[in-house]
């Protein structure tokens, strides 16, 4: 019997909840906070989710990471039965809580750790993606151990006349368009630069693509159970594109679900977001990004392993146009947690 719920289906949480752990009241360490820039955006997701499960059976703890990034000990994740991992960003997605996870022994959400690391790694996905015939934005690959004057001159020479203004500067490793820069003038190529290698040692010049800013999200474990796409998002941001006031802050940003883009677009960039989440080899739910240009073409951008969970973010918004209550959302994803451990 598959694990996924039927398009649309009104299932209640109890029921929800037998399919998710065959009855047993389950004890969840809601793991949040770290290190990253995106922490308070962690801690949101965390009350978000504890929230929501606490009016079912199970019983839901916050387990904060401080902001010094030290590790809970071994004592203070036993007896949990399933940790729902809310952090966002390094020390996140990246592959370090799965490791600690899986030394401990105990079920999480989200992917493994090579998928959490290689989604993470934007250079690495974009890579991978582009080998797997999925069309990427030209871009040229920067690493903080060549700076100096000199590399400078040699990297803006190929940016200028390899990638071209105006362009988007972005660290590798970073979420939340953190750090993230359209360049429209050559003299606003260093400070750009600048400011994507204060997130992170490796940096990206892309190719600057107008057109609409889509995303779609996905369910299911690779190769475990169907991996089935969400409705696609159209984000519409008040300013350049989707960065960290858009996301969070701005009201002027529009979220429009399902996008108005037709039914063989809608298709067609569902197919790329769940090839994406294969492709890595993704379990639980993530969320890809794309750029559609006027002609029809989509440009894939990013994969997030671990997409927020609050009142603004956008997954479960396209889980609940899809026909799924926030609550059936989140029990639906220990579900495929403790299907992925049990395999």
């Amino acid at each position: 019997m598959s694990l996924l719920p039927r398009k649309n289906s009104k299932a209640s949480p109890r029921n929800t909840e037998r399919r998710a752990a065959g009855g047993k009241r389950l004890k969840i360490a809601v793991l949040a906070g770290g290190p990253s820039n995106e922490r308070e955006v962690s801690l949101k997701s965390a009350a978000q989710i504890i929230k929501a499960l606490s009016k079912g059976r199970h019983s839901a703890s916050l387990v904060e990471i401080p902001k010094k990034g030290e590790w809970p000990s071994w004592k203070t994740l036993k007896g949990f039965d399933v940790a729902f991992i809310a952090m966002h960003g390094k020390f996140g997605e990246d592959g370090r809580p799965q490791a600690f996870l899986e030394l401990a022994g105990i079920p999480y959400t989200g992917s493994g750790v090579l998928a959490s690391a290689l989604g993470m790694d934007k250079v690495r996905t974009l890579e991978m993606a582009e080998r797997n015939g999925i069309c990427v934005p030209k871009q040229l690959v920067l690493d903080r151990a060549l700076r100096g004057a000199k590399a400078y001159g040699k990297y803006e020479s190929m940016i200028v006349h390899g990638i071209g203004i105006p362009c988007v500067v972005k660290p590798s490793r970073s979420g939340s368009s953190i750090g993230v820069a359209i360049v429209r003038e050559r003299k606003a190529l260093k400070k750009a630069i600048e400011g994507a290698f204060h997130e992170d040692d490796t940096v990206i010049v892309q190719q600057y693509i107008k057109g609409r800013e889509i995303t779609c999200g996905v369910m299911g474990n690779t190769g475990r159970t169907p991996v089935v796409p969400l409705p696609p998002v159209e984000i519409v941001a008040a300013g350049d594109f989707f960065d960290y006031r858009a996301k969070y802050i701005a009201a002027e940003t529009r979220e429009i679900c399902p996008a108005p883009i037709g039914t063989k677009l809608t298709k067609e960039i569902q197919r790329l977001a769940v090839q994406a989440h294969e492709m890595l080899g993704c379990d639980g739910v993530t969320r890809s990004d794309f750029i559609l240009v006027p002609d029809g073409k989509m440009y894939f951008l990013e994969i997030n392993t671990i997409p927020g969970l609050t009142e603004a973010s956008l997954l479960p918004k396209e889980a609940a146009v899809y026909g799924m209550e926030f609550g059936d959302f989140l029990e639906f994803q220990i579900s495929l947690a403790l299907e992925k451990h049990k395999k």
